[in-house]
């Protein structure tokens, strides 16, 4: 198994060529996709023809940028030019926009090949990529079971190697969700530091979009190409260029960690609560200094977040809706039409809540250097499968599987869900690293620490 940042190497140093690196990315596609269904477009002959000329270029000198030749695939709401994106609907299945977003024309500029399209909850709007129209995206480490969303296909494709990273989108937990599901890492970064010029919205003070990977150091090889200010997006903010990979082996001695309690603890599974706990053991055995936290009010945020996205998602939907060519799937219509009860009062309460409420959050960050908390609150679901009897109460899995990141969110602050191990059945646990806006390099110093007790693993099936 290969992460992304070994394949550049690899192809830099000549010991493989684009054309044998994406070809063995397409052979695993053709071998596993018609069991997880996480692509929905494969550029097979356009990979191939872009792979055999970034190889004729290395030959005649060319200078490889920082993902020259390598393969890599993009949920299907990332405008690509002549490529369709579906945003996981029926009625955009043919769209192809006229140009880039602007994150694949820096990946692209970088030097990577774009292997395809990955499958997502319809419109981005739910959290287990269960899509009526290009089929439910499967569990690499159990195949009955939810990828998570609405990132599903991205992550489904990166943990059973059929890409060696991807980009994502994070709402309200899309990208942290399938990676905790699947255990790969995924990163919120702070909310308009990489652009969503040319990305399809859900709601737009809640949207980010970030990396995908199996290694730390992959997510700081693309936040390097991706991050930055872009005149294009109207909430893209400007901030020092950084290596965000600077911090990465570098000790804990002294760093303050603060183990949230209270509201993210209430209710978790037991396993997953235990390796939450021996994650804060292992960083604390690295150095650092621990604590424990109840931020109070956490409770009303899943409620205050559902108004927020759900009125900010029908605004944006609201034309299609009414017009009865457009076809929606039964459930996200039902979320979208959700949105149509709401009222401006309802949506400037909730907005004036999640400032009071962030304001909290980002006051106990102050005094830690880090966060610490379980990404879910249970581990992944069967597919089909409603609600979760847990803790002698019912909880529905399409809310509850955000109550835990939702939050960050809400505060546009980073985060990034880091894979610790199996519960006894085998299913992925993630647990959660939160920092300060633009505090993404320092999340990943402790992230690796992390990484290397609990090394991210290939599902049994997708070795070969």
């Amino acid at each position: 198994m290969k992460d992304l940042t070994a394949c550049c190497e690899q192809i830099r140093l000549k010991k493989i060529s684009c054309v044998e690196l994406t070809s063995y990315y397409l052979q695993r596609i053709e071998r596993f996709d018609g069991v997880l269904h996480a692509y929905i477009t494969v550029c097979k002959d356009e990979s191939l023809r872009q792979a055999r000329a970034a190889d004729d270029r290395l030959i005649c000198g060319d200078e490889p940028g920082p993902l020259y030749g390598a393969p890599i695939a993009l949920k299907d709401l990332i405008e690509t030019k002549g490529v369709r994106t579906t945003s996981g609907s029926k009625f955009k299945e043919d769209y192809i926009a006229n140009q880039d977003a602007t994150l694949w024309t820096k990946l692209h500029e970088a030097g990577a090949i774009l292997l395809g399209k990955l499958n997502l909850h319809e419109f981005a709007y739910g959290t287990t990529s269960e899509n009526p129209h290009y089929g439910a995206v499967s569990n690499p480490w159990d195949t009955s079971r939810i990828a998570g969303g609405s990132s599903g296909g991205s992550a489904a494709a990166v943990a059973a190697d059929m890409t060696p990273a991807s980009i994502g989108t994070d709402t309200g937990g899309s990208i942290r969700i399938p990676a905790a599901c699947t255990g790969i890492f995924g990163l919120k970064p702070t909310f308009g530091r990489v652009s969503l010029a040319g990305v399809a919205p859900l709601a737009n003070s809640l949207d980010h979009a970030g990396p995908m990977t199996r290694s730390v150091r992959d997510i700081a090889l693309l936040m390097n190409v991706i991050a930055g200010y872009d005149d294009a997006d109207p909430v893209s903010i400007r901030h020092t260029d950084e290596d965000f990979g600077r911090f990465i082996g570098s000790s804990l001695k002294g760093k303050k960690v603060a183990v949230l309690t209270g509201f993210f603890q209430q209710s978790v599974d037991e396993e997953l609560l235990q390796r939450m706990l021996l994650a804060a053991q292992v960083l604390q055995e690295g150095g650092a200094l621990l604590s424990f936290v109840d931020i109070a009010g956490m409770d009303q945020i899943p409620g205050i977040q559902d108004i927020i996205i759900s009125s900010e998602a029908f605004a944006l939907h609201q034309p299609w809706l009414d017009d009865s060519r457009f076809i929606y799937g039964d459930h996200v219509r039902g979320r979208l039409e959700g949105g149509r009860r709401l009222t401006a009062v309802d949506y400037v309460r909730a907005t004036k809540q999640r400032l009071l409420l962030t304001r909290r959050l980002q006051q106990v960050l102050q005094s830690a250097d880090v966060l610490l908390a379980p990404t879910l609150l249970f581990p992944p679901p069967p597919k089909g499968v409603a609600d979760v009897d847990q803790t002698g109460r019912v909880w529905p899995v399409g809310k509850s599987l955000t109550r835990f990141t939702n939050p960050f969110n809400m505060a546009g602050v980073p985060a990034i869900s880091v894979p610790c191990g199996r519960t006894e059945a085998g299913l992925p646990i993630g647990v959660q690293l939160i920092g300060p806006s633009f505090g993404e390099a320092e999340l990943l110093r402790y992230a690796a620490v992390l990484e290397q007790a609990f090394p991210v693993e290939i599902p049994p099936d997708y070795t070969y």
